[in-house]
């Protein structure tokens, strides 16, 4: 029998050998019971710190906000505008800046994204 695709993973489903040809004819190996996982994308190389998020930091006085910390948008919504990337979930504004909540100026939202 030949396999079944589910999402990422195909599984086989019998015990019974089983030979598949391509279109060119090519034949490929026997099906099994185990579970075969096929990569949805090549895997690229990381670079040492590139696994990391970026730092958020106020880029004009240095200042990280908390998880907790919140922002209000122009429609009365309250959220942490780092958990969307500056976008209102309920209004779905985007802020272009960010104000900082220790020195109350305006920054690009862009450029509170620090790679260390």
């Amino acid at each position: 029998m030949p396999s079944v695709v589910i999402g990422l993973i195909a599984k086989r489903t019998s015990d019974a050998a089983c030979w598949l040809s391509s279109s060119i004819g090519a034949a490929m190996s026997p099906v099994t019971d185990n579970p075969v996982i096929i990569p949805d994308r090549e895997l690229k190389e990381e670079k040492p710190g590139e696994s990391e998020p970026p730092r958020i930091r106020c880029p004009l006085c240095g200042w990280s906000p908390r998880k907790k910390d919140k922002w209000f948008c122009a429609c009365g919504n309250e959220w942490n505008t780092f958990d969307t990337g500056g976008v209102c979930p309920a209004c779905l504004h985007q802020w272009s800046e960010t104000q900082c909540l220790s020195c109350s100026r305006w920054s690009a939202h862009s450029d509170w994204y620090a790679h260390s």
